[in-house]
């Protein structure tokens, strides 16, 4: 994109819109855009202080949190002759998956079918003071089922499912990512995000594309480990609990033994 296409968010909006005529593809531009021009301030997010997060002070310093990212696309939206709105809730991201926090995402209209959008969580992650670039998909046009895992709206009409479901059903289920359901995994068990265990917490997840896994343990104390794992078409886990407390399990997914892997599943168990 030529430096005089990014202007403005009307010259950014116009600019796609009069390149991709086909409606899907331009919204995911937008995303594409917001996702990869703007960077997560996870210097505000930790602090807990945040500068305005309307679009044109997004547009300009490149930074934000999920309202941002979200005012952004929306504004994008319009410059672009698309109906984006932004939708706001809870959602279990890392940190606080079991207990959820405020976020902003977004839903876009195509062929008077609305289609979910986070394009905070496809720009990349987290961890501390920093952000880590990374983009990804894997909420672009999800299906409502998979967006209810992690992301429960204030409007129930905004999950888009055929039967909202209530905020303990949501806090109920297992936190799954996006991620998990693109590799087409399935969750054999445990069924549900919080578990109890006298000594050992055991998983199992069905693996057809053949992927291969880490699961770690880390206990509210700051004790740590590995647990062991089985790989192959249907994978299981076994996580030996050293001491009575809560922990965080959590699942890593990777294409090879060894190499990059990405969170894709968390659960809280608590030993007794």
């Amino acid at each position: 994109m030529p430096a005089e296409a990014e202007a403005s968010i009307v010259a950014v909006g116009k600019y796609i819109a009069e390149r991709e005529p086909d409606r899907r593809l331009r919204i995911k531009a937008l995303h594409d855009y917001v996702a990869d021009r703007v960077a997560y301030d996870a210097v505000a997010y930790a602090e807990h202080r945040y500068p305005p997060q309307d679009a044109e002070t997004v547009f300009v310093t490149r930074l934000g949190v999920c309202a941002g990212y979200a005012n952004l696309l929306s504004a994008l939206g319009d410059a672009a002759g698309e109906e984006i709105v932004v939708v706001g809730g809870d959602a279990r991201t890392d940190g606080s998956d079991l207990t959820g926090e405020g976020h902003a995402w977004n839903a876009a209209r195509i062929d008077d079918v609305w289609h979910l959008i986070d394009a905070t969580w496809d720009s990349g992650s987290v961890s501390g003071r920093s952000f880590t670039k990374r983009y990804k998909t894997s909420y672009l046009f999800a299906p409502p089922r998979v967006f209810a895992v992690s992301h429960f709206p204030d409007a129930p009409n905004w999950q888009l499912l055929p039967a909202p479901i209530s905020r303990g059903e949501f806090f109920r289920a297992p936190m799954l990512r996006g991620e998990f359901y693109a590799q087409g995994l399935e969750l054999v068990r445990p069924d549900r995000s919080q578990v109890s265990v006298d000594e050992v917490f055991e998983m199992a997840v069905k693996n057809p594309q053949g992927r291969f896994f880490r699961v770690t343990f880390a206990a509210k104390d700051g004790a740590e480990g590995e647990c062991e794992v089985s790989d192959g078409a249907l994978v299981t886990a076994r996580c030996v609990l050293p001491a009575p407390g809560r922990y965080e399990v959590l699942l890593y997914s990777g294409p090879a033994a060894f190499g990059n892997f990405s969170g894709v599943a968390g659960f809280e168990v608590n030993r007794g």
